[in-house]
């Protein structure tokens, strides 16, 4: 009888997770389509991922999170752990299954997915951001679809707009990697470039097939040394690249001489990269890197 309870609580509180959260992607989609939301999923490694502790203490168990993300979302925890002692054998074959759908290579990451599991939103890592700050750019995130509902009534220039406000919204990388097809679209409907939504998205295109060339790099460099990884950047930089595309190149030197050990230069290819293109989500990211660890004082 004992062991029996000790079995039964043991798989409920797996079953709940934390708080609000389900285990299950089935159950949260049946929820999702069921409340007419979006899911939140959250791929983590939560007793051996410093970031992911970290997201989890800053920001998922804080109040402004329990109050507002349950009101756009259905949130789905698929945990990764190294003491899987506390997990179901579908949970652990389910993560697995999942994660190589959605192309997870780290964790934390966070997608934002419609009720049949169609991702328009991915968040990679944690970089310390106030759970304000975090659980506002989630929650904005949540007008995606109602963006791209609109757009289905408009025609012309007018829907070119309403798909770019949705895709501007959904973030580059996804928008390349998933919605081709609306891409294609908003170059035709802005073909002469009146609303400069052509130049944008073409630039878009450019800027995506130049980070997987830099991926590949990265890739490649394991074992070489550091300065034939350099060489291959700076191959790239002849083509004087701007803006993003710049940002990028800068940006994955930076993490060569980071590695190296040489921080002065890590610090300057970081600011030169913010520079070239300071609006980006990647000089967020750079922005919070310069604070929180070149610069503590100023973040703490």
């Amino acid at each position: 009888m004992v062991l029996a309870v000790m079995i039964s609580s043991m798989f409920l509180s797996t079953a709940m997770a934390d708080e609000g959260w389900l285990v299950d992607f089935n159950k949260a989609k049946n929820r999702a389509a069921k409340e007419g939301k979006a899911i939140l999923m959250e791929f983590t490694g939560s007793d051996w991922c410093p970031p992911c502790k970290a997201l989890h203490k800053n920001v998922l168990v804080k109040d402004v999170f329990k109050q507002e993300m349950p009101k756009h979302f259905i949130l789905l925890k698929l945990d990764n752990p190294r003491d899987k002692s506390k997990q179901t054998p579908e949970e652990i074959a389910q993560y697995k299954k999942l994660s190589k759908e959605y192309k997870v290579s780290g964790v934390p990451t966070v997608f934002l997915a419609d009720a049949n599991g169609k991702a328009f939103f991915k968040k990679v890592g944690y970089s310390r951001q106030s759970a304000d700050e975090w659980v506002e750019e989630m929650t904005a995130k949540a007008e995606i679809p109602q963006s791209l509902k609109a757009a289905d009534k408009a025609t012309g220039l007018e829907r070119a707009k309403l798909l770019d406000k949705a895709l501007t919204l959904i973030g580059a990388e996804l928008v390349a990697a998933n919605h081709g097809e609306k891409i294609d679209e908003i170059i035709n409907l802005d073909a002469k470039n009146k609303a400069g939504l052509k130049a944008k998205y073409e630039t878009l295109r450019n800027t995506e097939g130049l980070k997987a060339k830099l991926k590949e790099i990265s890739r490649g460099s394991r074992g070489a040394k550091p300065e034939e990884t350099l060489a291959k950047y700076d191959e790239l930089l002849k083509e004087k690249p701007t803006g993003e595309a710049l940002q990028e190149i800068l940006y994955y030197k930076y993490m060569v001489y980071n590695r190296k050990g040489d921080k002065t230069t890590a610090k300057k290819m970081l600011e030169e990269a913010r520079k070239a293109a300071p609006r980006s989500t990647r000089a967020k990211r750079i922005k919070d890197i310069l604070r929180n660890y070149f610069d503590p004082k100023k973040a703490t």
